[in-house]
C-alpha cells in the first residue's frame, strides 16, 4: 500500500513460501514504504518541473498583448504541460456564442461544435463551476450523449475543460484532449487552472490594450475630423467627409446623413457597398420628422442602437427592399445649440453587428457634425446674403437698361413682347400676364399672357367675378403671395388650385389703376423672394410709363392713318398699300366703290344725316369684304377695297357681295327707306397686272370701271374690260379724297 492506497502485491513462491507469514508481510510493507519514497520523489519533481513550466507560461502570456498570439500561446503551453494530443481556446463573442480561437489537433468540423457546448456537457459543467473538469472515456460518459459520434470520428479519449474568465465575467475555456486514458491527479487539475488563471489575466489585459488603441485610433481619428470639417463649407461636402471617416473606425454597409427642414428629413448624403442598400435614392429616404425610426430620433432627440432594426415598431420599410430584413443600425442625431440639424444613420446587414462603444462614437460624430453644419450655414447665409445684395445691384443696373429699352418702344404689341422677356431675365417665372381694369364694364379684361398656362390667364373674366387681380385694383396694393394653395383671393385655374408663389402689382395711371401686373412660379415651395417683389413693383412703374407712351404714339399714328367718321383706313394709308402692294409683285384686285346720287342725301337731310349713311356704308362694306380684304374711304362718297391673291373671277364675286350689302343698307324697312333715301353704289374692278402694271393705271382702271357702271345705271358692277370698251377715249381725272384728319399739338 502507498498512502493507503492499493498498489501492488509481493508474490513468494516456491517450498518455503508457506512458511514465510510474517516476514513476507515485513518486506511488502517495506516495498510499499519505498515506492511510495520514490513515487513522492517523482511527484516532487514533476511538480517541480510544472512550476518551472507554469512560470515559463505566465511569464510568456504576460508579455503579449496581441490576443492572437496569447491564444495560441495558451494552446501550446497547455499540450506541453500536460502532455496533451490536442487543445483549444474558446472565446465568448458580443453576443455571448463561444468561438475557436485557436486549437491544436483537431478538425475544423469538431471545431464547429465547440462554441456552444450541449447543456450537461463536461465543457458546460466547467463553465458552470468555474472549476476544471475532466472525463476519461469520454465517449462512453453520458454527459457527452449529445456529442459521442463526433467524439468518436475525433478520436480521443479523455478531456479536461478549464474556465476563462476574470472576476464574474466569463471570457470563455480553455480544453486539453489526451488520445490515451489519461487520470488528472489534483495538481495536474491545479495546474491547468493556474493557467486558465493567467490566460484569463491575459486575455483581459489584450483585450483592454486592443479596446484603448482602437479609442487612441478614434480620438486621433475625431481630432482630425473636426479639424477637416471646420474647412468645409457646404453640407455635402461635410456629410461625405462624415461617411467616409466613419468608415475607418466602424464597420458598416452603409450610411446616410440626414438634415431637417422644416418637419422633412432629407439625406444629403448617403453610401451603400452591398446590393441591398447601393440602389437607394433620397426619395426613396426622405422621412417626415417623427416618422419611422430615423424621425423618432429626430423628434426625441436620442441616439439609438437596434440590433434588429425590422422588429422595432417605429421603423419603415424602405421602398423596394425585404419587409423582414435582418439588420442592424445606429442612428444619433445631430443637435447644435438645442436644435435638431438632421441625424447620422449607420446601416449593417445582420442582427446585433454593433456594439455600444459604436454608439457612443457615432454620437461623438454626429456632435461634430452639427457643430460643422451650423458652421456650414452660417456661411451660406452670409454667401446668399451676399449673392442677394449683388443681385440687387446687378437687377437695379438691368433695371435701368430695360427702362431705357421699353420707354423707347412706341408699338403696344412690342412693348408686351419687351415686358415679358425682360422680366423673364430678372425674376425668371412660368407664366406671366397683363390685365386691364375695364372701368366702365366693370370687369378685368386679359390683355396679354405668356407661359405655361397662358390660355388659363387669356380666359375671360365675368362681371362682377373676383381674384387676386381685381384684389389689387380695389386696394392699389401690390401682393407677393408664398403659396397661392393656401390664398382663398386667387383665382384658381379651370382645373382646380395649385402650389406656386405669385406677384400681382399694380399698373398705375393718372385716373387710377389701370391693370395688373402678374408673374407666377409653379410647383409647391417655389416662390418669389421680397426682393423679386420689390423689383417687379420697380419695373411695374416702368411698364404703366412704357404702355401709356405707346397707346399714346398708337393713337396718334391710328389718327393719321383712319379716316375719323368711319373709322376705315384712310386715303393716305391707301395709296401706301397700293403701292407695297405693286412692288411685292403678287396678283391682287382692286374695287372702286362710287355712291350714288349722295349728293341728293346731304341736299335733303343735312349733311349729318350724310355722315351716318357714310358711317353705316363702311361698315357694310367691312362686314361682306374677306379676312384678308383691306377696305379703305378713298373720297368724300368713294370707297376702295384691296383684294390680295384674288383673280378676276374671284374679285368681281366679292365685289358683287360688297353691293348687296351696300343696298342693303337702304332695304325696305330700314329708317333710310322710310326717309325715301335710295342707297345703292356703283362699283368697277381691276385686277394686277392684267389691268395695270402701275399704282397709278390700276387705280385708273377700276375708277373708270365704276364710271362704267354708273353710266349703266346705278348699282351696277363692271369690271376693267367693260370700262375700257365702254368709255372709249373718255379721260377719267383722279378721284378727289377726302382731306386727312388734323393731328393735334402736342404730339
Amino acid at each position: 500500500e502507498v498512502r493507503g492506497d492499493r498498489w501492488g502485491a509481493l508474490l513468494l513462491a516456491g517450498a518455503g513460501a508457506q512458511r514465510a507469514g510474517q516476514a513476507a508481510l515485513t518486506v511488502a510493507r517495506a516495498l510499499g514504504a519505498l515506492v511510495e519514497v520514490t513515487d513522492g520523489a517523482a511527484s516532487m519533481t514533476r511538480q517541480v518541473h510544472q512550476a518551472e513550466a507554469l512560470g515559463r507560461a505566465t511569464a510568456d502570456l504576460s508579455r503579449r498583448l496581441e490576443l492572437r498570439e496569447i491564444v495560441a500561446g495558451i494552446v501550446d503551453h497547455a499540450r506541453a504541460l500536460f502532455a496533451a494530443d490536442r487543445a483549444a481556446v474558446i472565446l465568448d463573442g458580443p453576443d455571448g456564442t463561444g468561438m475557436p480561437v485557436a486549437a491544436r489537433g483537431l478538425s475544423s468540423h469538431f471545431l464547429a461544435r465547440l462554441g456552444q457546448p450541449s447543456p450537461g456537457s463536461v465543457p458546460a459543467a466547467a463553465l458552470a463551476s468555474r472549476r476544471p473538469l475532466f472525463s476519461v472515456a469520454h465517449r462512453d460518459d453520458p454527459r457527452a450523449a449529445a456529442d459521442r459520434a463526433a467524439i468518436v470520428r475525433e478520436g480521443y479519449d479523455t478531456i479536461c475543460a478549464a474556465p476563462l474568465f476574470v472576476g464574474s465575467e466569463t471570457l470563455g475555456m480553455v480544453i486539453v484532449y489526451h488520445d490515451q486514458p489519461h487520470h488528472w491527479p489534483a495538481d495536474e487539475l491545479d495546474a491547468l487552472a493556474t493557467v486558465a488563471a493567467q490566460a484569463s489575466v491575459a486575455i483581459r489585459t489584450a483585450r483592454n490594450y486592443s479596446q484603448m488603441s482602437t479609442w487612441t485610433a478614434q480620438l486621433q481619428s475625431i481630432q482630425q475630423l473636426g479639424t477637416r470639417l471646420n474647412r468645409l463649407t457646404t453640407v455635402r461636402e461635410i456629410g461625405l467627409t462624415i461617411a467616409n471617416e466613419l468608415r475607418q473606425l466602424i464597420d458598416y454597409h452603409n450610411v446616410r446623413v440626414y438634415r431637417q427642414h422644416g418637419d422633412r428629413l432629407v439625406p444629403v448624403a448617403m453610401q451603400g457597398q452591398v446590393g441591398q442598400y447601393v440602389d437607394e435614392t433620397p426619395e426613396q429616404l426622405a422621412v417626415a420628422v417623427g416618422e419611422g425610426i430615423t424621425g423618432w430620433v429626430a423628434q426625441h432627440r436620442l441616439p439609438q442602437s437596434l440590433p434588429d432594426a425590422a422588429r422595432d415598431p417605429r421603423s419603415n420599410t424602405v421602398p423596394g427592399t425585404e419587409d423582414d430584413l435582418d439588420e442592424s443600425m445606429l442612428l444619433a442625431p445631430m443637435i447644435f445649440e438645442d436644435e435638431v440639424l438632421g441625424v447620422l444613420v449607420l446601416s449593417k446587414l445582420g442582427l446585433g453587428q454593433f456594439s455600444e462603444d459604436d454608439l457612443r462614437l457615432l454620437v461623438i460624430y454626429a456632435s461634430f457634425a452639427a457643430q460643422a453644419m451650423a458652421n456650414a450655414d452660417a456661411t451660406d447665409r452670409l454667401r446668399r446674403q451676399s449673392e442677394t445684395l449683388e443681385r440687387q445691384l446687378r437687377s437695379q443696373r438691368d433695371l435701368l437698361l430695360i427702362t431705357e429699352s421699353i420707354l423707347t418702344t412706341l408699338d403696344p404689341r412690342a412693348v408686351l413682347d419687351q415686358i415679358a422677356d425682360r422680366l423673364a431675365e430678372l425674376v425668371g417665372y412660368d407664366n406671366i400676364s397683363i390685365e386691364v381694369n375695364d372701368r366702365a364694364e366693370r370687369v378685368v379684361r386679359p390683355l396679354t399672357a405668356r407661359g405655361v398656362n397662358a390660355d388659363e390667364y387669356l380666359r375671360a373674366w365675368e362681371v362682377g367675378e373676383t381674384g387676386l387681380a381685381t384684389w389689387v385694383i380695389e386696394h392699389d396694393e401690390g401682393v407677393l403671395v408664398l403659396d397661392q394653395y393656401e390664398d382663398p383671393r386667387v383665382r384658381p385655374f379651370s382645373s382646380g388650385p395649385v402650389h406656386g408663389g405669385l406677384i400681382v402689382v399694380p399698373l398705375r395711371r393718372r385716373e387710377g389703376v389701370a391693370g395688373v401686373l402678374t408673374v407666377e412660379r409653379l410647383g409647391e415651395g417655389n416662390t418669389f423672394s421680397v426682393e423679386e417683389f420689390e423689383l417687379v413693383e420697380l419695373f411695374a412703374a416702368q411698364v404703366s410709363i412704357a404702355l401709356h407712351n405707346a397707346e399714346e404714339h398708337q393713337a396718334v399714328e391710328i389718327r393719321a392713318t383712319t379716316d375719323h367718321l368711319t373709322g376705315l383706313l384712310n386715303h393716305g394709308t391707301f395709296g401706301e398699300w397700293l403701292a407695297s402692294s405693286v412692288a411685292r409683285g403678287e396678283m391682287f384686285s382692286l374695287v372702286m366703290i362710287d355712291l350714288d346720287d349722295f349728293k341728293a342725301v346731304n341736299d335733303a337731310l343735312g349733311h349729318q344725316a350724310g355722315d351716318r349713311l357714310l358711317a353705316e356704308i363702311g361698315q357694310a362694306i367691312s362686314r361682306a369684304r374677306r379676312e384678308s380684304d383691306h377696305v379703305f374711304r378713298y373720297g368724300g362718297d368713294e370707297f376702295t377695297v384691296l383684294l390680295p391673291g384674288a383673280d378676276p373671277a374671284a374679285a368681281v364675286a366679292v365685289t358683287e357681295r360688297i353691293r348687296d350689302a351696300v343696298h342693303a343698307v337702304g332695304a325696305a324697312g330700314t329708317s333710310w327707306a322710310t326717309g325715301g333715301v335710295h342707297v345703292s353704289a356703283s362699283l368697277g374692278v381691276a385686277t394686277y397686272p392684267a389691268d395695270g402694271l402701275t399704282p397709278e393705271s390700276i387705280l385708273l382702271a377700276a375708277d373708270r370701271a365704276s364710271f362704267v357702271a354708273k353710266r349703266a345705271g346705278s348699282g351696277g358692277v363692271a369690271t376693267a374690260e367693260e370700262g375700257l370698251a365702254l368709255a372709249g377715249g373718255l379721260e377719267l381725272q383722279e378721284p378727289t379724297p377726302v382731306d386727312p384728319p388734323r393731328v393735334p399739338d402736342g404730339y
